[in-house]
């Protein structure tokens, strides 16, 4: 059962000087404004333990004053597996549900943890090269000392080449219409959506149409479109992604008749790029919270009121992204390294529910 647990924040410093609604969402991302603004105006959030307005603005030495729930590290997968190693670099099957780094609500529960755990005194530095979403099974490589984190860094960055390949298999609601699409666009925060860290992706044909309504400024040296709104600014950054069809399945759901298999190879590493572009096409991922059929999934769940309805909708507990194969140039060895992983038992059970 979850703890409730007071919190107070002194303003001092860059704290002062900014409206209440504005501070708390910068402070707590997870929680949108416009929710920050509800909980003002049901007295759910106090200034000096007295009731304030979302417009307030946070002085010297004010106190503000909140409750939470204190969740408790929820349940976590163990069953890693290390999939390639050498001097330099491991490369680990991660499993669904999993953080990677302590973040948010998980501190103990993580896959850094697990490989401590496992090496126990036999590494001395173990650090990933890239990021893979708690939700995201698969492929996830480490490196063994600063240096070759450093080239490998450079090598993920600089992934529209030859010198690495990046695929992910991925089930999404509806049949896939395509046997293959390349997608450019543009991919930057979606200031109007309620979950603070959802990103948007505006196809290439699209982005004129929508920077219309925006102040804007474009850099093609570094291909990324800087937009104005409400007096912040927001970068969209190039994006490209190629989908492959492989598979569609027939399924009993309440809204959809088909979920597709479809390959995704990822020539730059944006937040969220597959499951972003994918919505937008109109294919959203399967058991994703944020970029699926609703984002109000994805409150539901951070507030612990996701229904057994709700459940149905998902159909699995965690967003059906696998990466399933990784291709580089060793910076050291100098050698091309081929690294194959098949997808968990939760996503290949959708395989077979047809």
């Amino acid at each position: 059962m979850n703890e409730t647990a007071e919190k107070i924040i002194k303003i001092t410093g860059s704290l002062a000087n900014h409206r209440i609604d504005y501070l708390l969402a910068k402070l707590y991302p997870h929680i949108s404004r416009t929710q920050w603004q509800k909980r003002i105006q049901n007295y759910e959030v106090l200034v000096n333990n007295k009731k304030t307005k979302p417009s307030y603005i946070l002085k010297e030495d004010d106190k503000v004053y909140f409750y939470y729930q204190k969740k408790q590290e929820s349940k976590y997968n163990t069953k890693f597996s290390i999939l390639y190693e050498d001097e330099y670099l491991i490369a680990v099957n991660k499993p669904p549900n999993l953080t990677v780094h302590p973040s948010g609500n998980y501190r103990k529960n993580t896959l850094n943890q697990l490989l401590i755990d496992f090496y126990k005194d036999s590494l001395n530095f173990c650090h990933p090269v890239h990021r893979l979403d708690r939700e995201t099974s698969g492929i996830i490589l480490y490196g063994k000392n600063p240096q070759i984190i450093k080239k490998m860094n450079h090598l993920f960055r600089n992934s529209d080449n030859q010198n690495i390949k990046k695929f992910y298999d991925v089930l999404v609601f509806g049949k896939f219409s395509y046997d293959q699409t390349l997608i450019e666009g543009y991919i930057g925060r979606d200031f109007c959506s309620k979950v603070k860290k959802k990103q948007k992706f505006l196809e290439i044909q699209n982005i004129e149409k929508f920077i219309k309504n925006y102040e804007f400024l474009y850099s093609p040296e570094q291909n990324f479109y800087e937009i104005i709104y409400q007096n912040q600014s927001y970068l969209f950054k190039y994006a490209k992604t190629l989908f492959s069809y492989k598979k569609i399945i027939n399924i009993s759901h309440p809204i959809f008749n088909h979920i597709s298999l479809i390959k995704a190879q990822i020539f730059t590493g944006r937040t969220h790029q597959i499951r972003a572009t994918l919505l937008e096409m109109g294919f959203p991922v399967v058991g994703d919270k944020i970029y699926g059929i609703n984002e109000d999934f994805f409150i539901k769940f951070i507030e612990d009121r996701i229904t057994e309805k709700d459940k149905e909708i998902l159909v699995i507990d965690r967003t059906a992204l696998h990466s399933s194969f990784l291709e580089f140039l060793h910076p050291v060895l100098n050698k091309k390294i081929q690294i194959y992983c098949e997808p968990p038992e939760d996503f290949l059970n959708l395989l077979k529910t047809e």
